[in-house]
Parts: C-alpha cells; sequence; structure tokens
C-alpha cells in the first residue's frame, strides 16, 4: 500500500486510493463514498508526510446512504493473534502488549495493526459510554460517522526498524489522544493512519513570539513532559537517529546516489561530503554529557505547522501552511460529537486555544532539546510558496528575555503537574538558569540532527522542499553556536541571541 501511495501522482488517482482506504477503514456513509463527489483536497506543509484532507460530500443528497460493514479489512491476513477484544474491559492497560508484539515476530506486524485499531475502537467506545457493556455493544456497530478526516500518507521511512517505529507511533498517538493531547486516530494502515481532522489553522511563524501563545506553548509543552509513558527511558533517540541517518548518507554516497538537480545542489552536496559527522558527533556527544538535563517525554519536533491554533475570528489565508485548515469560518465546522474529543478542553477564559499535532517523533529525550529545538524554530518559516519553500530570518531568534518568559511559564506548570497539590509557584532564579544552560548547549544537537535528516531525504523524498538548503542553513547555525561554545570553554553563552554569535 505504502509504495502504491506514494506512486499516485495525478488528484484523480490519489482520490480512489482515498476512497478506497475510508471505505476500508472507516464506516457509515463512507463504506460506498463515490470518489468523484467525496471532499478532498491536498494539505500543504508536510516536510516528511503527505497529508490530504478527505469529507463526504458536502450535498446532502449526495452522501451515500449506511451499510455496516460485513467484515474488517484485514480479514484475509490470518495470524495466530486474531482477536483485539481483550482490549475491551481495560484498554488502557494492553499499551505494553502491543509494544511487546510491536517488536516482535515478523508475522505479528500485521496483527499488530488490527490490534492498534481494536484499541481504538475500544478508547474511543469507552470514552463515549463510560463501561465496558456499551463497548461491546459498539464493536458490533459503529461509533457516529465523522464528516471530515485527515489522511496522512507516511513519506520516506529509513532503516531496518521502519515498521517498529511506525506501530510504536500508532501506538503512541492513540494513548495522546485518549489523554486529550493530540487528534484521535481512526484507522491505521502500512502505507499510513486516518486521524481525526481538527478545524483549526497552524500558527504563523510571527505568532511564536507572541506572548500569550508562547506563554501557553510553554504551558503545554510542560503538560507533555509531565507524561509518563510505557516506553523506553533510555534518552538514546538523538544518537540513534542521527547515526542511523548518518550511516544512510553513506550508503547513499558510496552508492553514487546523492546527485544534485541543479549547480547549487551539487554545491551543497560537495560540501556536505566534506563534512566529518563522525567527528562532530563524538564532540557534540562529550559536550552534551557534561549537560545535566532531565529525562521527559518530549515532542521533538516544534515546530509552528504542529501547533494548531482554534482562530476564533473566522478566516485565514494560510490555508496552505499546515494541517487541518480551511479557509472557512470555523463556526462551520461545529461538532454535535465533540464531548470526547480534544476539542472538549479549550479554554473559555480568552487564553489561546491550541492543539499540538505530529508525534511521529516523539519519544524520551533530554528536554533541553525539546525546548532548543522549539526556540530555533521561531527563525525557520515554512510557508514560503517557491523553492526552496522555507524563510530563514535570524531576527527572529527569541531574545534572552523572551526565552525566559517562556521558561518561567514551563517551569511554574510543569512543577506543578508533578506536584501533590497542583499550585502553580514561580521557579528559582537558579532553576530559570540551568534550563537556559541546557536550551543553549541543546541547540548544538538541534541543528546537527536537522542536517543529518535534510541529507537523507534529500534525494530520496518526493515532497517539494529544499532539502540541500535547509540542511546547510541548519549546519551553518551549528557551527556559529559551537565556535561560541568553544570560544567559552565548557560555558555556553546565555546573554545574547544565537544570531549575534561572532563568527
Amino acid at each position: 500500500m505504502a509504495k502504491k501511495l506514494q506512486m499516485c501522482g495525478t488528484e484523480e488517482e490519489m482520490r480512489e486510493v482515498a476512497a478506497k482506504i475510508c471505505r476500508n477503514y472507516l464506516h457509515g456513509a463512507w463504506k460506498n463514498v463515490d470518489p468523484n463527489e467525496m471532499y478532498f483536497s491536498k494539505v500543504n506543509g508536510g516536510l516528511s508526510n503527505f497529508l490530504y484532507l478527505v469529507g463526504l460530500p458536502e450535498d446532502p443528497r449526495k452522501v451515500p446512504s449506511y451499510h455496516i460493514r460485513e467484515s474488517s479489512p484485514e480479514d484475509e491476513d490470518k495470524c495466530e493473534l486474531k482477536s483485539p477484544s481483550f482490549v475491551l474491559e481495560e484498554p488502557h492497560k494492553n499499551l505494553n502488549v502491543l509494544l511487546f508484539y510491536s517488536l516482535s515476530v515478523e508475522k505479528h506486524k500485521k496483527c499488530v495493526i488490527s490490534l492498534i485499531s481494536g484499541l481504538v475502537s475500544a478508547i474511543n467506545g469507552f470514552r463515549r459510554s463510560g463501561c465496558a457493556a456499551t463497548i461491546r455493544r459498539l464493536v458490533g456497530g459503529w461509533p457516529l460517522i465523522r464528516e471530515k478526516v485527515l489522511l496522512r500518507i507516511y513519506g520516506q521511512v529509513h532503516g531496518e526498524r521502519a515498521m517498529d517505529a511506525i506501530v510504536t507511533e500508532s501506538v503512541i498517538f492513540t494513548l495522546l489522544s485518549e489523554r486529550k493531547l493530540g487528534p484521535r486516530l481512526y484507522g491505521v494502515f502500512s502505507g499510513g493512519r486516518i486521524e481525526e481532522y481538527i478545524p483549526a489553522r497552524p500558527l504563523l511563524p510571527k505568532e511564536l513570539a507572541d506572548p500569550a501563545i508562547s506563554m501557553k506553548i510553554a504551558e503545554k509543552m510542560a503538560a507533555i513532559h509531565s507524561l509518563e509513558l510505557p516506553l523506553s527511558k533510555d534518552p538514546n533517540w538523538i544518537w540513534k537517529n542521527c547515526y542511523k541517518w548518518l550511516k544512510t548518507v553513506k550508503e547513499d554516497q558510496a552508492g553514487g546516489g546523492l546527485k544534485g538537480k541543479n549547480a547549487e545542489e551539487e554545491r551543497i552536496i560537495k560540501m556536505m561530503g566534506a563534512v566529518d559527522f563522525d567527528k562532530e558527533l563524538k564532540w557534540l556527544k562529550k559536550f552534551l554529557a557534561t549537560v545535566d538535563s532531565p529525562v521527559v517525554f518530549c515532542h521533538n519536533d516544534m515546530q509552528q505547522g504542529n501547533i494548531l491554533i482554534f482562530d476564533d475570528m473566522g478566516t485565514t489565508n494560510q490555508s496552505d501552511t499546515g494541517e487541518g485548515v480551511e479557509d472557512k469560518d470555523l463556526s462551520s465546522f461545529e461538532d454535535a460529537n465533540t464531548s470526547d474529543s480534544i476539542l472538549s478542553r479549550m479554554s473559555d477564559s480568552g487564553e489561546p486555544r491550541m492543539v499540538f499535532i505530529d508525534y511521529e517523533y516523539c519519544a524520551y529525550n533530554y528536554r533541553g532539546f525539546d525546548l532548543a529545538n522549539h526556540f530555533q524554530e521561531w527563525a525557520l518559516d515554512y510557508s514560503n510558496p517557491v523553492h526552496p519553500f522555507y524563510h530563514f530570518n535570524e531576527d527572529d531568534f527569541p531574545t534572552l528575555e523572551q526565552k525566559e518568559i517562556f521558561i518561567k511559564e514551563y517551569l511554574k506548570h510543569y512543577h506543578a503537574n508533578l506536584s501533590d497539590n497542583k499550585e502553580l509557584n514561580p521557579p528559582t532564579v537558579d532553576q530559570v538558569n540551568q534550563l537556559l544552560y541546557e536550551v543553549e548547549a541543546y541547540a548544538l544537537s538541534s541543528h546537527l540532527l536537522w542536517t543529518l535528516w535534510s541529507c537523507v531525504n534529500a534525494p530520496k523524498s518526493q515532497i517539494p522542499f529544499g532539502y540541500w538548503e535547509y540542511g546547510q542553513t541548519r549546519l551553518d547555525m551549528y557551527y556559529r553556536l559551537k565556535q561560541e561554545v568553544i570560544k567559552k570553554g565548557n560555558g555556553v553563552a546565555q546573554k545574547r541571541k544565537i544570531c549575534e554569535v561572532d563568527i
């Protein structure tokens, strides 16, 4: 399925594929949806996946009649684990079982996808009903129909354990959905998944610096960092990905697969080929070993496109910059069945209402990385409609004062989340300074990691993006910050913006 999806080039072909997926994994009117009548729109802004907004026909007369599906789309895939029924009584306790099977014998992998689907159905039903009896009744029928969904088709996946990573991500996605920290999962298959459509828009790059929005991001990041999930707590995410991607880059170089489309790309490829990444990773690993940063559950990709805001002011002209976005009044998307959704936990106090999405890179990691990575994204704007499809604006890096505001809000909520009384107390000066130190240090790892990510995606990805140019941008920032670190000995500059570093 994944290979077929990536090969589909025209809108008509993708409509057919999207309709087939929705017919197989959704229910009710989706079972007989006509590709030519359904709503279908490509969502731009994804750098790792292909995104499509798919909906039932807007004209009620064209919506197919309700038919209950007789069998599951995976029925033909026989395996020893035949039924996901074990998740019905207490679905939350079976995530470790799913994670175990995701790392086990190859023959179980399609079955794991089926089990995840069962878990999704059970958790969704559990939240609606509050009792296992109702869940059993829902197994024979279907929950209420969603008129629009987000279809995510995986882009490039790398490494021998790519399938394991996809399965684990789906489990995490389901967990966060159950805790109302992310969209709901409606279906998962080998080439992608079907998600809840969130009627909101991604943040604009300049909005990251808005104090109210920035403080709300800090609060929500603290909530994610406070989670306890049934995953490995070994903080090897940075190094695992860096070395995995570096291995792929070396293989591409040896096989002659690194070829630019023009003279500029050839220049960058030649420059990248001269970089001793093994040496840089060795130095960086040794340096970060001296930085004390707590290990928490991190998002690891907190950029503006992954932060959706519920814009009560109505329309937005940024409909092509991120997920779940349309140029319509959001009130038109009111859903009578959102009491069990992330939409039900929005504030009425006048604070910005937002939700984080795209947890594909989430893992236990050093908290300094998550904050540092977010701050680097302030200067990167992915809404550029022409090549290289991003802007780099050095003047947009957060100032020391802006970092301190964010960090104070983050620490206040993080400590409250971990305390018994949940009181919001201001952090101490030492706590703020320590996290500032972590942030400046881990900015190095953010730059080097996304440099290698760019190099590994550039020759393979079908997503229109200037990967080589982006890799050079991140590598340049890495070298600039590294030079500042070396100048200061083992310390990291905290009194100036990164963009003010002397070279």
